[in-house]
């Protein structure tokens, strides 16, 4: 099996995997690349190979926050499975790096004629619904120390590290919250010495620890991932 560095194209049988492979490029995202803008045509999908998306609502004052991200484990234009031309929702690059980008109609056809890839991707639209509520229970049940954990842990599993480029500024945004209570969480966990953190990045250091440390919430989705694509 070829090796893609992505979960769904890496479930791919052989043949579905090579009826694929000429039609996709990999690129290099920067931070703060749009995937997806609201209201517009979705030309493109994207398979996350070390790069990791944030799908987040914009609100008329300009305010956003995250409703899931889309690491390796997944893919960047769902809707375009849906027959949705657009979407209300933006996709952003969080955290830069690489992923596999394939025209839209491409990847409709395939997933039209069924097969494997058919069945994996049914799988992972209900994991990201999951994603999604278990996101707004979370943001608004949970302490931002325990959200914190969470959002580190998931991130790390979409890009396979547990380095993290992440700006202070982006990270409240995502969270919901101000500024100062990200680095006040960020600083606990530092204190306690489970995580690394400096302007920018940061650095897991106790795996199990901060699993111990995060809600439900993460457990709860990764069991599904690995349920359902493990």
């Amino acid at each position: 099996m070829t090796e893609m560095g992505n979960r769904l194209l890496s479930k791919l049988p052989e043949e579905e995997l090579e009826a694929l492979l000429p039609h996709l490029s990999r690129v290099e995202l920067s931070h703060g690349s749009v995937l997806i803008a609201p209201y517009e045509p979705l030309r493109y999908v994207y398979f996350p190979i070390s790069m990791l998306g944030s799908l987040v609502t914009i609100m008329e004052d300009g305010s956003m926050i995250e409703s899931g991200t889309v690491g390796r484990e997944g893919m960047v234009g769902v809707p375009v499975l849906l027959d949705a031309a657009e979407t209300t929702m933006q996709t952003l690059t969080q955290i830069p790096g690489e992923a596999w980008r394939v025209k839209s109609e491409v990847i409709k056809k395939l997933f039209d004629e069924g097969g494997a890839f058919h069945l994996f991707f049914h799988r992972y639209m209900h994991i990201l619904f999951i994603v999604a509520s278990q996101s707004a229970a979370c943001n608004r049940l949970h302490k931002i120390d325990a959200r914190l954990c969470r959002w580190l842990l998931m991130s790390s599993d979409g890009v396979a590290s547990n380095e993290l480029n992440i700006t202070q500024e982006y990270l409240a945004a995502m969270l919901g919250v101000r500024r100062a209570g990200v680095t006040e969480a960020a600083l606990k966990l530092q204190a306690a010495g489970l995580i690394s953190y400096t302007r920018g990045h940061i650095s897991i250091l106790e795996r199990e620890q901060l699993e111990d440390a995060s809600c439900e919430c993460y457990r709860r989705v990764k069991e599904e991932y690995d349920r359902l694509l493990g």
